[in-house]
């Protein structure tokens, strides 16, 4: 150790406790470290890395106040502000599992737990070091983007066979998958695996499978290794991407439910679990999800207007199918689109969105004086020219549909269906709104489930029928019949196995939304009063 260059090497210490990062620094001065730098803040931390370039950082994973030691080795990668051969330590007193499987899952070089001794610190630097003199060249030419030159030092110390081989060739497999070179990558892969069954060569297979296409493979592949090690988050990952390639949006969310359960802390997930429960229509999920991108996200490189704006968006979406859950977050909802303003600048159309989504709010919660005063500000936006995208045209109608301005919401909505005709992904945004969807997708989408459904309920298979019609339900809210199926389904249920709290509430819950957005001229409200007088005679003498 003592012939290592320590003195050449700067050093930051990132540790909100004085006593450590003394001890921390005097351990490392001892090493033979000259260059040494101690802050005691994540922001402090991260604002020395854009002043300074440092080749080894030791960080606290709790940082007291802001930045967190995760939120900062996130925000350096997403920056650029680590070389391939800087090395990143994380260091944590925190023995929550949930703590523990979000520093691992950050992929940090080395990850100690708190109490450290010197001992520790000496032969994890060691090793890191001796790893990093020896890889040096390697990393030099990654970061020159020299590919040619990358492969053949890779090559070369893999047939060294020395300690570093299996780091070399798992570098080497990513070369290729980053130069399309899958046959090569693949044979890699497959001979790591013949000696050893390794999780990144089992995922760098599938991946393999995954870019060439054959998606069905992957996932295969990638549910096996899920099973085998639910632990590993790469799986998960891979999984999520080869899942939206077949456009199997349930079980994309299925996948993500498991992997945030499994990693919660991993905001990165949790954006892309309540984008795609809000696109399936499940809002509750939704919600949920971006309440903890909020909550983990604060002062990290997710804390943006965009997600802010989303989970209002979706506890909006939620007052459809259930209000009550969604009189749980109304508030919240509402306090999250006030403090975008003590942001930095947010764009003018995410602003917009803002002021619209809030109008929604504050009238479902029956506000309308607020609701019709944001609505005035949004007018008088759009008639001083703010853009208008077909996004902010769906928030209008949103908005109005809240505030049971009937009229306008149906005349805008027809004509925003003229204007998009030929255009199928748009309609398909619109298809939420409407009593029926009018793009091709989304009729042959509930088409397809609601049949499943009806067939159910006629063979008084009457849970399998409500799951079709909750799914239908969630992904076209406005469409009143669904609403009424699931309501009848119910009705069925209690007739054949008795009448249950749970199931007269959700009755109950429905009808409430019905009531809310039917008129009497619709084809379904002579149906609505139905279903109504069946659940009264059924519950009709209970107590309570």
């Amino acid at each position: 150790m003592s012939n290592f260059p320590y003195a050449d090497l700067n050093v930051l210490i990132a540790d909100d406790f004085n006593s450590f990062r003394s001890t921390l620094s005097k351990i490392m001065y001892e090493m033979g470290f000259r260059d040494i730098d101690s802050v005691a803040s994540g922001e402090a931390a991260y604002s020395f890395c854009k002043k300074n370039h440092y080749d080894l950082i030791l960080c606290d994973y709790n940082l007291g106040q802001g930045k967190n030691g995760q939120q900062l080795l996130e925000e350096l990668r997403v920056n650029e502000l680590l070389k391939p051969q800087d090395i990143f330590i994380l260091l944590s007193a925190e023995a929550s599992r949930n703590v523990v499987m979000s520093a691992y899952d950050c992929e940090p070089d080395a990850y100690l737990t708190k109490p450290v001794t010197t001992k520790v610190i000496h032969q994890r630097l060691s090793r890191l070091l001796n790893k990093r003199n020896t890889m040096l060249s390697i990393y030099d030419s990654i970061q020159l983007d020299d590919t040619d030159n990358t492969i053949a030092l890779l090559t070369e110390e893999i047939k060294q066979n020395s300690r570093y081989s299996m780091d070399c060739q798992k570098l080497l497999a990513e070369v290729y998958m980053d130069q399309k070179q899958f046959d090569k990558a693949e044979k890699l892969y497959r001979s790591v695996l013949e000696v050893r069954a390794l999780d990144w060569a089992q995922v760098g297979l599938a991946k393999v499978k995954l870019e060439q296409g054959d998606y069905v493979t992957a996932v295969k592949w990638l549910n096996d290794i899920v099973k085998a090690n639910p632990s590993c988050m790469k799986a998960y990952d891979a999984l999520t991407v080869a899942l939206s390639a077949l456009e199997d949006q349930e079980r994309l969310q299925k996948t993500l439910e498991q992997a945030v359960e499994i990693s919660p802390m991993s905001i990165g997930r949790q954006v892309t679990l309540a984008k795609t429960a809000l696109e399936n229509g499940d809002a509750e999920v939704a919600a949920h999800a971006y309440r903890k991108t909020i909550k983990y996200g604060v002062n990290s490189c997710h804390d943006t207007a965009e997600n802010q704006i989303s989970f209002a968006k979706s506890v909006a979406r939620l007052h459809d199918s259930d209000p009550a859950k969604a009189d749980g977050f109304n508030k919240e909802a509402i306090r999250v689109l006030a403090e975008l303003d003590d942001k930095a600048e947010v764009e003018p159309d995410l602003k917009i969105t803002s002021q619209l989504i809030e109008s929604q709010l504050w009238a479902l919660q029956g506000n309308k004086k607020r609701a019709n005063e944001l609505m005035d500000i949004v007018k008088d936006s759009i008639e001083q020219g703010a853009t208008v995208s077909i996004d902010i045209e769906i928030e209008i109608v949103n908005a109005q549909l809240a505030s049971k301005d009937y009229v306008a919401a149906h005349e805008k909505l027809q004509t925003m269906v003229e204007v998009y005709k030929d255009n199928q992904a748009a309609l398909e945004k619109i298809d939420p709104l409407l009593s029926e969807p009018v793009s091709e997708h989304g009729k042959k989408v509930l088409a397809k489930i609601n049949k499943k459904g009806i067939d159910a309920y006629k063979a008084q298979k009457y849970d399998a029928a409500m799951k079709y019609f909750i799914r239908v339900q969630k992904r076209f809210p406005r469409y009143l019949g669904i609403k009424l199926n699931l309501a009848q389904t119910i009705i069925g249920k209690m007739k054949n196995d008795g009448v249950e709290d749970e199931y007269v509430h959700q009755c109950l819950s429905i009808f409430e939304n019905v009531k809310r957005n039917i008129r009497s001229n619709d084809n379904q409200y002579m149906r609505f009063h139905q279903l109504q007088g069946m659940l009264s005679s059924l519950t009709s003498g209970r107590e309570g």
